[in-house]
């Protein structure tokens, strides 16, 4: 009777502790849903957003509605690129609270045949277009269609932009193409659409004229995408009306200057640069032109273009050379053969083809290989406090010839184009970044720079500046990395597409991270930098271990739950012994 009573008394005990443990952990978990807690214990922060992301999403002021339209029957890596979106905008909703809303939406799940056409026609003028998508990689039978964009609300504007980075999944996808870049971009495509259609006060960036650069028509492609998250505009430097570049443009743009500056245009850009403007050099400092090998008969010599600015590059920390690359890899022209009535695709050196990224840098992170034309080496010079970024260099095999250089059309002709031994200048930088506090290029002409500032050039509510205040330069050696092509009836065409090789090339994107690192003020840009590793198995350890570890599998769970279970029944038989 007293072992009964003592029985019950332990049980009813047993009961107490179970439903006060379960009334504790319910009243942790509703104290603690007001608060959102995550460890990130990956090693690049695979589930972690920035904190200028948190930052974005918490100054909302209304919702964003956002609608994913990668949906239906998807591969294993589409699936996975559509969790990973889900799975950040959850963490958005963290943040923003109500005024971050989504769902998922397949344009292909509404039922009425008629009504599906009419809305996917209304998506494809929005931009939203679908891709095939192949269920198997080797049967063409199996292809079909799907819609990876992104759309989001704001008030009453709209933005779209893809899910997929056409570099790394190329198209029709199939069952192989691999996401991880796509997912790595995610946070940075989000922030850059999310600023883009909320943000009512767009920076400025100017095109610097009146040397010659590239006119409106050559400028269309990368003038078209900045104004859609900037305000463009341009000043002529040799204009007489002009004595200062405004405070409020942000960045300005030197694109393929053809002739030379004069010291009143430079003194203007030199005291913007003190007062913490950027710029964004895309210098030729030879002159080399494919056409010219047509009036040339086949050759012409490369020579020097005075510009008048390579001193200001020097005290700055760069050199822009006067040489020309030449590298094997590289894109194609259109030999003719048989008089002319038919033609072969030859190696063009002069062309190279620019894929050799600094990986670690947001700018060149993810972003495709760029066509270059006659390219120019960039050297750095020790300039104190100012630190130096090598964005972009050549390839293993290439080299350069200084000017002034003869340039002929044989090198199309393997009897002629060089050798691998002779491309003995490998991975030569073509495009640096520097950032620091610059000195002046006018520091050792103070004579010259008052004079030139009471005549009232530059900024008048101060004295001349010899140490900057803070910004950033980025010097390419190619001035046509951001000239897209214009037919003889004056018709642009888009950037970096090359007929020839069937390709769009990545300057638009390389030249657009250019300009928003240099406008960039709050850090959104280094989202770029992300990266989604993956960790497969060892296959040759795999195979070689494979009984062992299924052994493993099945073994180590069993003895751990007999473990468990023999020291429960031992504390339980020591304990009701008695």
């Amino acid at each position: 009777m007293e072992r009964q009573d003592q029985y019950k008394k332990n049980r009813r005990r047993a009961m107490l502790q179970l439903l006060l443990l379960v009334g504790i952990i319910v009243i942790i978990n509703v104290l603690l849903s007001s608060f959102f807690f995550r460890v990130d214990l990956t090693e690049e922060k695979r589930f972690s957003i920035s904190e200028p992301t948190k930052t974005l999403l918490k100054e909302q002021e209304d919702i964003l509605f956002i609608r994913v339209y990668l949906a239906g029957d998807l591969t294993p890596n589409l699936k996975r690129l559509q969790q990973a979106t889900t799975e950040m905008l959850d963490q958005f909703k963290n943040y923003a609270g109500d005024n971050v809303q989504y769902d998922i939406f397949d344009p292909f799940s509404i039922p009425n045949e008629e009504n599906q056409a009419e809305f996917i026609k209304q998506l494809e003028e929005k931009g939203i277009l679908s891709v095939q998508f192949m269920e198997s990689a080797t049967d063409e039978a199996s292809i079909k269609y799907i819609f990876p964009f992104i759309s989001i609300n704001y008030k009453d504007s709209e933005i779209a932009f893809p899910m997929i980075d056409r570099g790394t999944m190329p198209l029709p996808l199939n069952p192989d193409s691999d996401p991880s870049v796509s997912i790595s971009l995610l946070e940075y495509n989000f922030t850059k659409a999310i600023r883009q259609i909320t943000d009512a006060d767009k920076p400025y960036v100017a095109f610097i004229a009146g040397h010659g650069e590239l006119n409106r028509f050559e400028l269309n492609d990368i003038a078209g995408s900045l104004n859609e998250l900037y305000n463009v505009t341009q000043i002529d430097l040799e204009d007489d009306s002009t004595y200062e570049i405004p405070k409020e443009i942000k960045t300005i743009i030197v694109a393929k200057p053809l002739s030379e500056f004069s010291m009143e245009g430079k003194f203007i850009i030199d005291q913007y640069i003190m007062q913490g403007g950027n710029v964004l050099w895309l210098v030729d400092p030879v002159i080399a032109d494919f056409d010219s090998l047509y009036s040339g008969k086949g050759q012409f010599m490369a020579i020097d273009r005075e510009l008048n600015i390579m001193d200001m590059l020097l005290q700055y920390g760069a050199r822009i050379n006067t040489n020309i690359i030449q590298d094997k890899q590289c894109t194609h022209i259109n030999v003719p053969v048989a008089n002319g009535e038919n033609f072969i695709m030859r190696p063009w050196p002069f062309n190279p083809i620019l894929n050799n990224f600094n990986g670690d840098h947001p700018i060149s992170k993810n972003v495709d290989a760029i066509e270059g034309k006659f390219v120019s080496t960039v050297d750095t010079i020790a300039v104190p406090g100012i630190t130096k970024t090598i964005l972009l260099t050549t390839s293993g095999l290439s080299r350069y010839l200084v000017a002034p250089a003869r340039v002929n059309f044989n090198v199309v002709d393997t009897k002629f184009a060089p050798t691998d031994e002779q491309y003995n200048k490998p991975n030569q930088p073509v495009a640096v970044l520097l950032e620091g506090q610059f000195p002046s290029a006018f520091k050792s002409l103070k004579p010259t720079a008052n004079r030139l500032h009471q005549m009232g050039f530059a900024y008048q509510d101060g004295k001349v500046i010899e140490k900057g205040t803070g910004s950033k330069q980025i010097m390419i050696g190619d001035g046509d990395l951001i000239k897209n092509f214009v037919d003889e009836n004056g018709k642009p065409d888009m950037l970096g597409i090359n007929y020839i090789e069937r390709y769009i090339y990545g300057n638009k994107d390389f030249a657009m991270n250019c300009i928003e690192y240099l406008c960039d003020q709050n850090g959104l840009i280094a989202t770029r930098a992300k990266e989604v590793k993956l960790r497969p198995l060892d296959e040759q350890k795999v195979g070689e271990n494979r009984i062992q570890w299924q052994l493993v599998n099945m073994i180590a769970p069993l003895l751990v739950l007999y473990l468990f279970s023999g020291i429960y029944f031992f504390v339980r038989n020591r304990k009701y012994a008695a």
